[in-house]
């Protein structure tokens, strides 16, 4: 082989050309030989750094002195299949670490174990909808999904039994119920068999129960975060006001009210809350934020809703129902009936004529009053309070009868007369004519407000409600206002006529001699 057109090469790889070629090892000899037969380096020059890694079995890593690799110089088959060994020694595992693979072993299959026929059965129904026997029935599927269930439902079931602080109701569904007892009367508890209506509230995973409420219920806090959830009803205590509402406690948790969430209408003064206990909604809980929002407006809305309704069913016209005055108007008040407020015209107060509905009522005060109409579509109620007594106008006529004398009060003055009331509910005009026989150009100058009247009745009408009253007539005209007689003013000075001349008259139709013409015939007057 010739030189002179050979590349260069490295000194090392020449001379592990001219080096004799090995013979491989059988695997047997390289078994034996393997704990004490150093590991071939491909590259005897490099670091420790750049030594290969056996990726597969557990071989030892190559000791830093290893032997350089002889690789034979023959042709480059040779060296291909040199280094091709190299290789198999560094990713062969070692002989104590290498397990040789054994036959596959088979797995054992548990077979099926046989179901109970009850269990089979239940299964069977419960994917076909059908029947269940009765030996299956605790698992039946429930009548109604539990997730349907929202807080503030109200769902009826049946009384299981009672015991220690709950009442256990069947409500038919896969989980029973548990109304705490502390919210019945404990003097007429409930009875096993009882109906209940009770509000739902949440479920209870880990007890297993649905716990509920009696409408006007409340669920009861331990005093933790984690006791408490949205939509909870519970029971809090004012303790003390701020700019934008009420400070509370629920249990041992402090909570907030907005001023806008105490109550339905707007309130001005909070510190009338300050020491009181009240049912409230949860809307907002933050625990990591230590935050518990509350509404009381949320609570009273809904039970109003509930009243409206069973109000407008049963309210008819001309019932006489006790409410309770809610605000006051310049025009009326309005009522509130339970559910819904009624207006109260200030016309309808009273018989008496009032000037404004704070005359007569009061923000809070209790009342009787009468349904005059009712427009359910609309939702309105009139009331009428007046009703509930005697109409005086109904006697008026029989009692002040005309040309009677009577006493009253002046309880107004205007430009064209005086008012005068002669009993609450009836009141009288006398007319600035009737005041004095003189003329007069101020009402005030005879009668003022407060000032006690003598008059004569003239005239009554109940159907317009009115009597014209006079006080001149129960006096007596002064002499300059004496006029007198047109026959007092005569020649004769209200004398009879006497006639002087005692022969007859001429004329008329009596004896044709001695009678005259008649007026306007000219032929009486002829010569």
């Amino acid at each position: 082989m010739s030189t002179e057109n050979t590349p260069p090469q490295d000194d090392n790889l020449v001379a592990a050309s001219q080096a004799e070629p090995e013979v491989p090892p059988t695997d047997a000899e390289s078994a034996a030989e393997s704990a004490g037969k150093r590991k071939i380096q491909l590259n005897p020059l490099g670091s420790e750094d750049a030594r290969a890694v056996p990726s597969l079995g557990g071989a030892a890593t190559p000791a830093a002195n290893a032997a350089p690799v002889s690789i034979p110089a023959a042709n480059d088959a040779d060296v291909e299949a040199a280094i091709a060994e190299v290789v198999s020694q560094v990713a062969a595992p070692s002989a104590k670490d290498a397990t040789p693979p054994g036959p596959a072993e088979a797995v054992e299959i548990p077979g099926a174990e046989p179901i109970e026929a009850s269990i089979e059965a239940a299964i069977e129904a419960a994917m076909t909808g059908g029947s269940l026997p009765d030996s299956a029935a605790p698992i039946a599927a429930p009548a109604t999904d539990l997730e349907q269930l929202t807080p503030g439902q109200k769902i009826s079931g049946v009384v299981q039994s009672v015991s220690g602080d709950s009442v256990f109701v069947d409500f038919g569904l896969r989980l029973s119920g548990a109304v705490p007892f502390r919210q019945f009367d404990a003097k007429n508890p409930p009875k096993v068999g009882d109906t209940l209506e009770v509000v739902f509230d949440k479920i209870d995973e880990a007890e297993g129960l649905i716990v509920a409420n009696r409408p006007r219920g409340t669920s009861q806090v331990k005093g933790d975060w984690d006791s408490i959830a949205p939509d909870q009803v519970v029971e809090c205590v004012v303790t003390k006001t701020n700019k934008g509402g009420l400070e509370v406690t629920v249990s041992r948790l402090r909570g907030f009210i907005p001023a806008s969430q105490v109550e339905i209408g707007f309130v001005a003064d909070l510190n009338v809350y300050v020491g009181q206990k009240f049912r409230v909604r949860v809307t907002e809980v933050n625990p990591a934020k230590r935050k518990l929002v509350l509404s009381r407006r949320a609570l009273l809305a809904e039970e109003r809703e509930a009243l409206k309704v069973d109000l407008l069913n049963e309210i008819q016209p001309d019932q006489v129902r006790t409410g309770r005055v809610k605000t006051i108007k310049d025009y009326g008040a309005f009522v509130d009936l339970g559910g819904m407020d009624g207006f109260l015209p200030v016309a309808q107060m009273s018989w008496v004529r009032i000037g404004h509905p704070s005359e007569v009522l009061q923000e809070g005060q209790e009342i009787e009053v009468k349904v005059l109409s009712i427009d359910r579509e609309k939702n309105r109620i009139s009331l009428g309070m007046r009703q509930l007594s005697a109409n005086p106008w109904r006697s008026a006529e029989d009692k002040y009868a005309q040309g009677s004398t009577v006493t009253g009060r002046v309880t107004r003055v205007e430009a064209f007369g005086a008012f005068v009331e002669l009993e609450p509910g009836i009141e009288g005009l006398i007319h600035i004519s009737e005041l004095e026989h003189r003329r007069i150009k101020r009402v005030t100058e005879i009668l003022n407000v407060g000032d006690t009247a003598e008059v004569q009745v003239i005239e009554v009408d109940p159907k317009k409600k009115r009597i014209s009253l006079s006080a001149k007539a129960l006096k007596e005209k002064p002499p300059e206002m004496v006029r007198p007689k047109d026959e007092d003013l005569s020649p004769g000075k209200g004398q009879a006529y006497e006639r002087k001349r005692k022969e007859p008259l001429k004329g008329g139709t009596g004896d044709p001699k001695q009678r005259g013409g008649l007026f306007g015939n000219p032929r009486d007057f002829n010569s």
